[in-house]
């Protein structure tokens, strides 16, 4: 469970206490906060601006939960208004939560513009966020996260003799589909392999087939081709993302099956891989896939700028 807590200054002090207790009780871990920058004397405002962002998105990526911290003042926040529209373009879960007593969260005014939508069903603003009563209500929730209570799996029942055989039908059943999410992803790797030895063995062919035609015309053709293979590579990189988060969601719901069930083999596999004794560190096979179309983006940047080099030179000679 990650947490990250957007807010004004003004609510500094009040921020840091809730992130101490939030961390006493999930562990340090489970807030995420951006390291604290000091311009030096040479640096550009802009630069700083841009590197604070980058972070904040960064953040806001690895976090479940968004907590904002509604004071007098940080409505007309510009730092907590792109924050808030950044974690609205992710789709993340936001609750607002009062600095102090005197903040009305029913109150449009103390709240973020951006946070309301206009409900064309009931034709009425509805808040985006939910509006928090108490810190008891936020640590509920965030309980309810580490518990995976926000994940529905089971219905009323489930623990009856008959209903545990279909458990375990549907369990076998979610198990092979998990597996052949792997032979999806493989397949899908071998088209874009194919797709980008396709792409360089027509580049290959363009200097190794086309003697006649001037050197100008060869760079302009290899300049066209990387670029569809910059944007190849770039798809397959989302595409692996896109498979990890699948798979990752299948991996949680069969843990929460085999909770029911008499053995935890995931789990155990899984704890087995992480284990602090073992001797190699475990690396996923999301990341060791992605280093492949990396590999590929740099090749075709690497020859965009050396072929623009040549056709540059051509140029102005």
């Amino acid at each position: 469970m990650k947490v990250l807590i957007i807010y004004a200054h003004e609510s500094y002090k009040y921020v840091e206490d809730l992130r101490n207790r939030i961390a006493e009780q999930y562990g340090h871990s489970s807030i995420l906060r951006m390291n604290a920058r000091e311009r030096s004397p040479g640096k550009k405002k802009k630069t700083l601006k841009h590197s604070w962002h980058h972070d904040a998105s960064r953040m806001m990526k690895q976090a479940n939960i968004i907590v904002y911290i509604v004071s007098a003042h940080s409505a007309s926040n510009k730092n907590v208004d792109w924050e808030i529209k950044k974690a609205m373009k992710y789709e993340k879960h936001i609750v607002c939560l009062a600095a102090d007593a005197k903040i009305d969260l029913e109150n449009k005014n103390f709240l973020n513009n951006r946070l309301y939508y206009y409900d064309k069903l009931e034709k009425e603003y509805r808040c985006y966020a939910k509006r928090l009563k108490s810190e008891k209500e936020l640590f509920s929730i965030i309980s309810g996260y580490e518990n995976d209570d926000y994940i529905k799996l089971f219905n009323e029942r489930v623990n009856t003799e008959d209903n545990m055989k279909f458990l375990l039908e549907q369990y076998k059943l979610f198990s092979d589909s998990a597996e052949a999410l792997v032979t999806r992803r493989q397949n899908m790797n071998s088209f874009y392999i194919t797709a980008n030895t396709a792409l360089i063995s027509v580049a290959a062919t363009v200097f190794a087939l086309s003697e006649q035609k001037s050197i100008l015309i060869k760079l302009i053709i290899i300049l066209a081709l990387s670029l569809p293979g910059f944007l190849l590579n770039h798809s397959w990189k989302r595409t692996l993302d896109s498979y990890f988060i699948n798979n990752r969601g299948k991996m949680k719901v069969l843990s929460m099956i085999e909770k029911k069930l008499p053995a935890s083999l995931y789990d155990a596999e899984w704890s087995a891989m992480k284990n602090k004794y073992s001797l190699e560190k475990y690396i996923s096979f999301t990341q060791s896939e992605k280093r492949l179309p990396s590999i590929f983006i740099v090749f075709y940047i690497l020859t965009d700028i050396v072929a623009s080099g040549f056709l540059i030179k051509i140029i102005f000679s």
